[in-house]
């Protein structure tokens, strides 16, 4: 291989590595989704990307705008990334408070959602379709291995000002209904329906 092709290769290596480490484009702020999630509802996110984060600001996107199947089915997608361990999930450290504190609580939700399938012998990276007795025996043979929050999402502060996204008509959230974990971070949002399968 001659030294021309050879620089050409190295350089377009690393303009890849480059493009894949960088952090995704940033997306609305919570305020914006609110006023726009009417045109919004149905939509694809608007934040792009194949990366654990780029997913998380994803389902941030759909919470906020109250789209339930759109938060679902990334939920599923991150599910079917074995090698996306919820505990490494990198700290975004995003600069908007409200959009922090948002995505500091979505890993809780899905060690929910993971869990609750690893724990019924359903591990991460089992296939789509289980058939036949041998591969449900050799899926609850494998090891039970519990996902769990990054450590990242402790040092992220509750919002100084009261947060509240409303249901999806516009309908302030119904109190018996109010996430206790967003709460705690001082945003007054419904339980996410975070569970599939």
């Amino acid at each position: 291989m001659s030294a021309t092709v050879s620089r050409s290769l190295n350089h377009v290596v690393r303009l890849f590595k480059r493009i894949l480490s960088q952090p995704p484009q940033v997306p609305p702020t919570v305020s914006w989704l609110l006023e726009h999630r009417i045109a919004r509802a149905g939509q694809s996110a608007l934040t792009n990307g194949r990366t654990p984060t780029a997913s998380l600001y994803r389902m941030y996107e759909y919470l906020v705008i109250g789209f339930t199947i759109g938060l679902r089915t990334e939920i599923e997608f991150f599910f079917n990334q074995p090698s996306w361990a919820v505990s490494a999930i990198p700290d975004p450290q995003d600069a908007d408070p409200q959009r922090y504190a948002i995505l500091s609580v979505l890993p809780y939700y899905l060690c929910k959602a993971f869990n609750r399938l690893i724990e019924r012998g359903l591990p991460r990276g089992s296939p789509a379709i289980i058939a036949g007795d041998e591969v449900e025996r050799e899926l609850r043979a494998r090891p039970i291995v519990l996902e769990e929050e990054p450590e990242w999402v402790l040092k992220v502060p509750s919002l100084a000002e009261t947060l509240v996204i409303p249901r999806r008509q516009g309908e302030d959230p119904e109190e018996k209904y109010i996430s206790e974990r967003f709460r705690s971070k001082n945003i007054i949002v419904e339980e996410p329906h975070v569970l599939f399968v």
